[in-house]
């Protein structure tokens, strides 16, 4: 997609220049002999797989969250998962997601320490909607190698860019406790904001809890909904998908300059593509259109659409961290 190549080519041109950042922050500098840092997230932050061509993109892994189709066990890297997912989501065929095994953590904290690093930063999709986390920090304690282990209390890009801000500065030194201070701060000032054709699918995969009372009163609206300290809340119920994008509109008018938004779907990608060319000049950088990860999309439904909100690292301020 062409958003998605003019994104990646604006990071790729930042990373190259983001060393002079180290003049700023040289009181973060850890010495020359430094150990190697690791990024590790899941594949519910959304990030395309052109990010592993980055300058830093080798210093990124990421763990796949199962989903099951009737029987069937699909991650995200399965060539035919989207085609299959589709099709269950229009049929109303059962799906479940489930949290990586921690062995599965294990599996990946080991082969990045028999790679040389020294540390890992580990940052997942919100606990509140998954044991991802939890299953990061068992297999944590018994890593070769030291990691810290974050809960986003996010989703999607808004996830996908906390890594991000951190997977570009892997080798100017800073250390870890810094590093870790970035990705939170990213991670909790982000927003999503998502709206969905119906609530059917989120009810059947007991994501909407706490909405409960309002079914009766949200089966002829398009919700919008918004992860708020990790957990969905709805915030308005327009009755058009029109009226849905209007009010996340509003919303990216409201948010505190300068932001980098990144438009998410599945299914109808011409109203995405609709939304990020009218959405581009309120974002920092250019803003990409990309697929819901097959975790989320199993949970939100065919038509679902999302906005991330995410802070400009760049011109962000930072004290002592």
């Amino acid at each position: 997609m062409t958003e998605v190549a003019d994104w990646i080519a604006r990071l790729a041109a930042r990373s190259r220049d983001i060393r002079s950042e180290a003049v700023g922050w040289a009181r973060y500098i850890k010495p020359p002999r430094r150990e190697r840092l690791a990024i590790v997230t899941d594949s519910s932050a959304a990030l395309p797989n052109e990010v592993f061509k980055l300058p830093t993109g080798s210093e990124l892994f990421v763990v796949p969250i199962p989903v099951m189709i009737g029987e069937q066990i699909y991650t995200e890297d399965d060539e035919i998962l989207h085609q299959d997912l589709s099709i269950a989501l229009a049929a109303g065929t059962p799906l479940r997601t489930s949290r990586p095994s921690p062995g599965h953590f294990s599996a990946t904290y080991r082969h990045i320490a028999e790679q040389g690093y020294g540390h890992i930063l580990s940052i997942h999709l919100s606990s509140k909607l998954s044991g991802t986390t939890d299953a990061a920090r068992v297999a944590a304690q018994t890593s070769p190698i030291p990691v810290t282990v974050l809960d986003s209390y996010n989703a999607g890009m808004a996830l996908g860019n906390a890594v991000l801000d951190v997977l570009l500065r892997t080798r100017l030194g800073l250390s870890t406790q810094f590093l870790t201070s970035i990705a939170a701060r990213q991670a909790k000032v982000g927003q999503t904001i998502f709206t969905v054709p119906n609530l059917d699918t989120l009810r059947k995969g007991g994501r909407i809890s706490a909405l409960t009372g309002l079914l009766g009163q949200l089966l002829q609206v398009r919700p919008v909904m918004h992860l708020q300290n990790g957990a969905i809340e709805l915030l308005d119920r327009p009755r058009s998908e029109a009226k849905a994008l209007a009010v996340i509109t509003d919303i990216v008018l409201g948010a505190e300059r300068p932001v980098r938004l990144s438009v998410q779907a599945y299914g109808d990608f011409d109203t995405a593509h609709r939304l990020a060319a009218e959405l581009q000049e309120h974002s920092s950088m250019p803003v990409p259109v990309v697929r819901l990860p097959a975790v989320l999309a199993a949970h939100l439904g065919l038509g679902a659409l999302g906005v991330s909100i995410s802070p400009d690292l760049d011109y962000a301020s930072y004290g002592s961290a």
